[in-house]
């Protein structure tokens, strides 16, 4: 017994403690305080966790969008009658020939009710029903459909704002104003009422900035948007309407018009246009295009950088639809094969963590049995 004890404490300190048994002590405590964070986190990862309570606000709903961090305390409307006011006076100054004041009138209206009394017609000597009409008259209020208050109520109707919203009618104040600068004085009226409403009230990612930057490379194809008669001669409303109706459906960055002024005049140093619905058509492309702005701005570059097309004032809307047809679908090829060759890389990590685990664990396995046969051949040498 005391030559194992000597034999053990010899292997301490010849291989074990080499260092010194502080050391290792050390050593330990660092593991310990290892140990102990581990288990505090695996305690606190094990509690039960409660769902958030679950309901939909005023302000959610006519917002259209849940509030993502369960707060609705700090996203109440911040703005006050003395700023929507203020909106509505810079609208005015846009709109100065419009009215303003007179909201309508009553109106007298003629009806005629057809009431029943008991006849008598002695030749037959029979009494029967027969209807008597009667002029009834009544006054009703009927609006002035010219009225901008009343065209401006019919929108916060429309998109469910209610009368204390004041931040969300502010918006479509000043979209209104963002449009309306585009439109003829004497017009305005007109315009806002047939054919700028609708896109107030489905107004989508729209804003006036936006208006703004379609305005302007509205003006870099041809000229600054002039509306004053809907469809008819010398009027830009339904070109611009479509430049609108891609601000509506896409959130258009910087970026994103950047590429389409750049690309308007390569085309423009390509080709003379008299006409320019195939200028605008190719700018429409370009600003609601699939692709990311890193491939837009790759696509657009390499087409105007290229001799292969033959680019004229009649064909270049089909040439260059057709190119950014086929390079979209080029890209969403290149898309799904890099995420199927990443499924793949993430299965062969998988796998080849198992087996390293695998063979980790025989290692330290076959260690365990060296260091063993290094004990038992250690015992023997000094037996």
């Amino acid at each position: 017994m005391d030559k194992l004890k000597k034999f053990l404490n010899s292997f301490e300190e010849d291989y074990l403690f080499r260092y010194g048994k502080r050391s290792w002590q050390v050593i330990s405590l660092i593991f310990f305080f290892i140990l102990s964070y581990t288990v505090i986190q695996y305690l606190w990862n094990v509690r039960p966790s409660s769902r958030e309570e679950v309901s939909i606000s005023k302000i959610e709903f006519d917002r259209s969008r849940i509030d993502y961090d369960f707060d609705i305390t700090n996203d109440m409307d911040k703005s006050t009658l003395a700023d929507y006011n203020k909106a509505l006076k810079g609208l005015q100054g846009e709109m100065p020939s419009a009215e303003w004041k007179d909201l309508g009138d009553s109106v007298e209206h003629t009806e005629y009710d057809y009431v029943p009394y008991q006849a008598y017609n002695p030749y037959w000597d029979f009494s029967y029903t027969d209807y008597r009409r009667v002029e009834r008259k009544y006054k009703v209020f009927e609006k002035n459909r010219d009225a901008i208050p009343n065209i401006l109520e019919d929108i916060y109707e429309a998109k469910g704002i209610d009368s204390l919203q004041y931040s969300e009618k502010i918006k479509v104040l000043n979209l209104a104003k963002a449009m309306v600068a585009y439109a003829s004085k004497k017009e305005s009226t007109e315009l806002l009422r047939d054919y700028f409403k609708s896109y107030l009230i489905y107004s989508g990612e729209l804003t006036p900035k936006m208006v703004e930057q379609l305005a302007a490379v509205f003006k870099k194809v041809d000229r600054k948007p002039y509306l004053h008669d809907p469809y008819g001669e010398n009027d830009d409303w339904s070109e611009f309407s479509s430049y609108l109706s891609i601000g509506q459906d896409d959130s258009l960055t910087q970026e994103r018009f950047d590429i389409a002024n750049n690309s308007i005049a390569k085309l423009k140093s390509k080709v003379k246009f008299k006409e320019k619905e195939q200028a605008h058509f190719v700018a429409r492309v370009v600003l609601g295009s699939d692709l990311t702005n890193e491939d837009l701005q790759k696509a657009t570059e390499e087409f105007f950088a290229s001799k292969d097309y033959k680019l004229t004032e009649k064909n270049t809307g089909e040439i260059f639809g057709k190119y950014l047809s086929l390079f979209t679908e080029k890209a969403a090829l290149a898309d799904q094969l890099l995420a199927e060759e990443k499924a793949q890389k993430e299965m062969n990590r998988s796998q080849y963590y198992q087996d390293g685990r695998y063979a980790f664990v025989a290692i330290i396995m076959i260690a365990a049995i060296l260091i063993l046969f290094s004990i038992r051949q250690i015992i023997k040498s000094r037996g």
